[in-house]
């Protein structure tokens, strides 16, 4: 894995692992669907960038996926 792919895999897991960090904080149960709220939050008040704004729709497509597989289930 290069240095570039590792770098953004890790941003992307520090979003979703902040969001996850929130919602426990603040009492609330997890699921995938509170995660893509608090991420798509996270992204609305962030300065327009568009490398953030890429990380935050990766990590969004992660926890999305993660809802399909988890109906499947």
């Amino acid at each position: 894995m290069n240095t570039i792919n590792q770098g953004s895999n890790e941003d992307v897991l520090k979003i979703v692992g902040r969001a996850v960090l929130t919602l426990h904080v603040h009492g609330e149960a997890l699921s995938a669907d509170k995660v893509v709220s608090m991420i798509e939050c996270y992204a609305e008040k962030e300065p327009v960038n568009i490398e953030t704004q890429r990380l935050y729709a990766l990590a969004i497509e992660m926890m999305s996926s993660e809802l399909i597989t988890s109906d499947i289930m």
